[in-house]
């Protein structure tokens, strides 16, 4: 096993330190794929700067009807050693804590799948941004943790996020005890969709993200817009929510027609995203 990381998150001299120049995310797109990558080294540690231009650059792709999938990553060391330091203090915690949670908002209502690539460390907030995805995938070496108990704190997403997605004790766990859990781990308990090597994660995390898009872009958008809008629903509420997407706007795409039309003739489809 490999040896555990260290969290820039346990050491806040190293966050203080941090660079806080623009251009502090970059977003590229291919193929209906945009990839948004943290740049903020050492540990891509988010402030309140970073955090706003994460939001503006989400809200740029809202409008990009050709896209299937959102990728947020950061680099083979770090995914994000988590909030920083200098921006939790009770001037600035209000502001720093509106702005994150856009975050999770904004990608909550993207018409997109939303995949965590995690490569590294994933700490407190970053830790958070990996769950408020649709999907993680992680590299066998990512090391994940929730210290915030130990600076007299707590995590509020993962608060909210964890204990429905994993088994509540372990969520509560991982929240109370702060310690660092492995990509292996949070796959065994769900939290985590796939382990991929090391040396093999961008071939691997491509192959995985070809996995979906090769499929029609609207039906994508309705199939995550069916578990979204019913995950925090009732059973009846959650079924009729369900019901009116299929009838009322699924079964109007001429993807949908043309996928039942193909298992029926036994061929591939042929999507026209319509």
């Amino acid at each position: 096993m490999p040896p555990p990381l260290t969290c820039v998150g346990s050491d806040m001299s190293q966050r203080n330190n941090t660079t806080t120049s623009k251009n502090l995310v970059e977003v590229t797109v291919e193929d209906g794929v945009a990839v948004l990558q943290l740049k903020r080294p050492p540990g891509n540690v988010l402030n309140i700067e970073m955090m706003e231009e994460i939001n503006s650059k989400l809200l740029e792709l809202a409008g990009r009807p050709e896209l299937k999938i959102l990728v947020i990553r950061g680099d083979s060391n770090s995914f994000s050693d988590g909030i920083d330091v200098a921006d939790h203090t009770r001037a600035k915690v209000t502001r720093m804590i509106q702005v994150f949670h856009r975050i999770f908002e904004t990608i909550r209502l993207l018409e997109v799948v939303s995949i965590a690539a995690v490569e590294g460390s994933a700490c407190d907030g970053g830790f958070e941004l990996a769950i408020g995805c649709n999907l993680i995938v992680a590299s066998k070496s990512a090391r994940f943790s929730l210290p915030e108990i130990n600076r007299g704190a707590f995590p509020p997403v993962a608060s909210v996020v964890l204990p429905a997605i994993a088994p509540r004790r372990k969520a509560m766990e991982w929240i109370l005890t702060g310690d660092e859990v492995t990509a292996e781990e949070l796959h065994h308990w769900g939290v985590v969709n796939q382990v991929f090597e090391n040396d093999k994660f961008d071939d691997q995390l491509a192959s995985f993200i070809g996995r979906i898009t090769r499929t029609s872009g609207p039906v994508l958008q309705l199939a995550k817009r069916a578990q979204v809008e019913s995950y925090y629903a009732s059973w009846g509420e959650a079924l009729y929510k369900v019901e009116n997407l299929y009838l009322r706007e699924l079964m109007n795409l001429s993807d949908s027609e043309e996928g039942m039309r193909a298992a029926i003739e036994k061929r591939d489809p042929i999507w026209t995203d319509s």
